[in-house]
């Protein structure tokens, strides 16, 4: 934070504007990485869901002797 009155020049301008946009590089890149972890893992519960499905219906088979409820 600059205090009123005080004196900036461009260079520790410029040094500011950098600090900044590294900043948000670096961010965007951390965003990048955890929406890529979601879809992963998202994909992953899908496919989870579709065994358990069909762990549930063998169960079923076989526990009411191939009919279903």
């Amino acid at each position: 934070m600059i205090a009123a009155g005080a004196s900036v020049s461009a260079l520790e301008i410029m040094r500011m504007i950098r600090s900044a946009l590294r900043e948000a590089r670096d961010l965007t890149t951390a965003i990048q990485v955890l929406a890529d972890r979601v879809d992963r893992l998202t994909g992953e519960l899908l496919e989870l869901t579709k065994l358990a499905a069909q762990a549930l219906r063998a169960f079923e088979t076989t526990h009411n002797r191939g009919r279903f409820p």
